[in-house]
């Protein structure tokens, strides 16, 4: 039975995930760099992920945008125009939009305005007929924020944080049959 490869695309919250570690039953690259923003990842498609063929792609990006001054609308749109590449060039994927992680004392990246885009999402995908997949649900605790233990910053995960995003990741990948 052929594996399938798992592509998981965005910024350094992605890049610092230890696949080698956390999910190394699973066929997966990623594609995660530091900094990067939605105008990043949307440059980089063709090279990065599309060229790929991947079978699954994860796209977790957002966060920098907001410390970068983007409005959401900009964002939005942007991540629209990923949406919309990903499902033309790569038609067998199946594709997920992930929402933006809580943050946990981040002025520049407010809880209130990530809840508002992560919102906005989830109707997007229905557009394209792809995957919500709400990771930040995992993340938050009660007031909303980023959970203490899973942050190193308020921003970016600890050891703890990747272990939890590794265990959600395993569970959707193994309801799929072909995974592993």
């Amino acid at each position: 039975m052929k594996v399938k490869k798992v592509l998981l695309i965005g910024d350094s919250i992605t890049e610092a995930f230890s696949i080698n570690e956390n999910l190394n039953d699973f066929n997966i690259i990623n594609k995660g760099i530091y900094g990067d923003n939605t105008q990043g990842v949307l440059s980089r498609l063709q090279k990065d992920v599309i060229n790929e063929y991947p079978d699954y792609v994860f796209l977790l990006i957002g966060t920098n945008d907001l410390a970068l001054e983007r409005s959401d609308e900009q964002i939005l749109e942007t991540v629209h125009n990923i949406i919309d590449t990903l499902t033309s060039s790569l038609v067998l994927a199946e594709i997920y939009l992930t929402s933006i992680l809580p943050t946990k004392d981040i002025e520049d990246r407010p809880n209130d305005r990530i809840n508002s885009i992560n919102k906005n999402f989830q109707k997007m995908v229905n557009n394209f007929g792809v995957h919500y997949f709400d990771l930040a649900a995992f993340f938050k605790d009660e007031k909303g924020e980023l959970k203490s233990e899973l942050t190193e910053d308020g921003l970016h995960l600890s050891a703890k944080g990747y272990q939890l995003w590794a265990e959600v990741l395993k569970n959707k990948l193994s309801i799929k049959p072909t995974l592993c």
